[in-house]
């Protein structure tokens, strides 16, 4: 492989960046496509929270949806599927009510014009069931790899092992850049604080996460230093946000990776301060990835959702111009030797 060569990475948004003004009826659906024109023109939703009678589609929804996307002039891009596997009380879902939950929404991914469908890890367990539905639908699917899943992560090599074993190029990886992150995010931090938590256990908590402790393995030490069960939540959250994997990672793993979500919590003198967004960029220039990377915010705060999708793809342009210029001086150098 070259050591790099220029992206053709395409950028647009998930409408999940918007679930602050979405959800309090500020902006409708259709607002939040015409939006979308400005900021790449590619756009992935989320099933339960965007497509009336999720799992299924109704003939109106699908009407409306796709006169927006042809008046807008959008590409529909990836369409984000849930596994719910805790929908029932008191138990998890078989892998045939699983199953029958997830097919509705391949077809309603299908029939919106989605090329694309995120996977939760959950669906691991039918995802060889699911595989015809997605070659007949002209589908691909892809593990998001969210934190706390990393590429290092014990899951996520069962997942890429049975990936490798299948060898079907309609499933593959959408790895979220929060799994590449430096710092925990200031936002959760601060809430622990507003929680009323000790400063030494958010202390010990950021330390522990810093040195890669697991969860599982940290919160019984938090819990000796008091932390108490109402507070877990909101300590939990640094493990569930913010991972740290290698994004040199996205070079071996790059046959798999089908799409990208470019999670954010912040954008701070034009720069993502928790995300390692350069060696992202550079990783993704290295690997040839020519796919979509969809803007997704999931900060707080009283903040104009578009503007900060803007300034992350702002952020992204300038990263990729850079690679770019990176990769015309090599080349010259190169030609010149």
């Amino acid at each position: 492989m070259p050591e790099s060569q220029p992206s053709a990475l395409r950028l647009g948004v998930t409408f999940h960046s918007f679930a602050g003004e979405y959800c309090s009826a500020k902006w409708s659906l259709e607002d939040l496509m015409e939006l979308s024109t400005h900021l790449g023109g590619g756009i992935e939703i989320v099933g339960p929270s965007h497509q009336r009678g999720f799992p299924h589609l109704s003939p109106d929804f699908e009407r409306r949806f796709r006169s927006n996307v042809e008046r807008f002039g959008l590409t529909p891009v990836c369409y984000g599927s849930y596994a719910d596997p805790f929908a029932r009380p008191g138990r998890s879902l078989t892998d045939d009510e699983l199953y029958a939950y997830t097919v509705p929404q391949l077809e309603s991914a299908a029939r919106l014009g989605f090329s694309l469908v995120r996977l939760q890890f959950f669906a691991a367990t039918v995802a060889e069931r699911l595989l015809p539905h997605a070659e007949k639908f002209g589908l691909r699917m892809g593990y998001e790899l969210h934190a706390p899943l990393t590429f290092e992560s014990d899951q996520t090599k069962r997942l890429i092992e049975q990936i490798e074993r299948i060898d079907n190029p309609h499933l593959g990886l959408i790895p979220d850049c929060g799994i590449f992150a430096r710092s925990v995010p200031k936002l959760h931090v601060d809430a622990a604080h507003a929680r009323g938590v000790a400063p030494a256990i958010i202390s010990q908590a950021l330390a522990l996460w810093q040195a890669k402790v697991l969860l599982n393995d940290a919160l019984p030490k938090l819990k000796e230093m008091g932390l108490a069960e109402r507070n877990i939540d909101v300590i939990e959250i640094f493990w569930g946000s913010a991972g740290q994997s290698d994004p040199g990672l996205l070079v071996t793993f790059a046959r798999h990776v089908i799409h990208m979500h470019g999670k954010y919590f912040s954008i701070v003198d034009g720069d993502e301060p928790d995300v390692r967004y350069f060696d992202v960029m550079r990783a993704l220039t290295q690997a040839g990835y020519d796919g979509w990377l969809m803007s997704e915010y999931e900060g707080m705060g009283s903040v104009n959702s578009f503007e900060i999708v803007r300034a992350h793809q702002a952020m992204i342009t300038r990263m990729m111009q850079q690679q770019r210029e990176s990769f015309l001086r090599t080349s010259t150098v190169a030609r010149s030797d």
